[in-house]
């Protein structure tokens, strides 16, 4: 059938006004991803997400948005945020080396007691295992995005620490299966939990005590119950920020380069700035009374370090590695 030039007119003019608004959906489309994470705000944790949103949001030109839901915000506690990301119910997770490391007991390599004595060998010995993690993640159901290290360890106390007694004495929170057996072996009472199970304990008089890092502390406010830090460098672990593998793989490859390259630099500028937030806890800790023992007594050190080498070696034999991985605990710098 022929057109008439009238009808032929009205049929372009349709065709062009359905092509621009096809243009226009495409132009407007914007992908929305959550981003979950245990931690507050003031974390360093919380503080690299709102970074990697922030430098995603801007390259996308706004067609990527990641919403952060942190501490009260985020819905999933503990391990149940590993299913959650696994799941799909969300789409991405900052996590903690302790709570991903329940799937897969690699992401604890990290957090062995004393494997890196700074945060140069803490990165050399992420840098060596990253392949290996990567491909675990990918096991697990997810891809790993970046990392992100916590000031070293320490412990928060009701009670000033001086002495392998007063450390026997301890009730203390631990974050993972590793640290809760080493403060064991010491004779302490050790109980692995969550942050978000950590204040009931602490008001029931519970717990006396806390492993995790100035940071961790200062973010949580502990000087409310536990007045003394103890800076025994226990390890500086690792936050995995973990997506969705098939959220992952659905993303075109542009989108895929805007998340690694801001996952890039967020990570650089994390290892970059970590030391600076030892300074800047302390200074917080401090301010709120709180008594500082930056050089711990020799005896707590001894007992601490021989603890921590017997379950080292406990850990290895109960999760072998490859001879890849294990080199990395002997890498040049780790």
């Amino acid at each position: 059938m022929q057109l008439s030039n009238h009808s032929a007119h009205r049929c372009a003019i349709a065709a062009a006004m359905l092509a621009g608004a096809c243009m226009a959906t495409q132009a407007t489309a914007q992908t929305r991803l959550e981003l979950i994470n245990e931690y507050p705000a003031t974390s360093i944790t919380a503080s690299a997400d709102l970074q990697f949103a922030d430098l995603v949001k801007k390259a996308s030109a706004g067609g990527i948005v990641i919403e952060t839901r942190q501490e009260k915000q985020n819905p999933y506690k503990g391990d149940a945020q590993v299913a959650a990301v696994i799941d799909g119910k969300t789409q991405m997770a900052t996590l903690f080396g302790g709570v991903l490391g329940n799937k897969d007991t690699l992401f604890l390599l990290s957090s062995l007691p004393f494997a890196a004595r700074d945060f140069k060998q803490a990165r050399t010995l992420y840098e060596c295992a990253r392949p290996a993690l990567e491909q675990r993640a990918q096991a697990l159901g997810a891809h790993l995005l970046y990392v992100t290290p916590w000031p070293p360890s320490g412990i928060w106390s009701v009670q000033p620490l001086q002495s392998e007694a007063d450390i026997k004495a301890l009730k203390i929170r631990t974050y993972d299966a590793t640290s809760k057996s080493v403060f064991e072996r010491v004779g302490a009472q050790s109980v692995q939990m969550p942050y978000s199970a950590l204040a009931d304990k602490l008001a029931a008089g519970e717990v006396n005590a806390v492993l995790t890092s100035g940071d961790g502390g200062a973010g949580r406010n502990l000087w409310n119950h536990l007045p003394h830090f103890t800076a025994v460098s226990y390890s500086i672990p690792l936050s995995y920020t973990i997506i969705n593998k098939k959220t992952w793989d659905e993303l075109g490859a542009g989108d895929q380069a805007i998340l690694s390259e801001a996952a890039k630099k967020v990570s650089a500028t994390s290892w970059a700035g970590v030391e600076q937030r030892i300074e800047a806890n302390y200074a917080r800790m401090r301010e709120n009374k709180m008594t500082l023992a930056t050089q711990p007594s020799d005896s707590i050190m001894a007992a601490l370090k021989r603890a921590g080498d017997e379950e080292t070696q406990a850990w290895l034999k109960a999760n072998p590695l490859s001879d890849k991985e294990a080199a990395c605990l002997s890498a040049p710098g780790a």
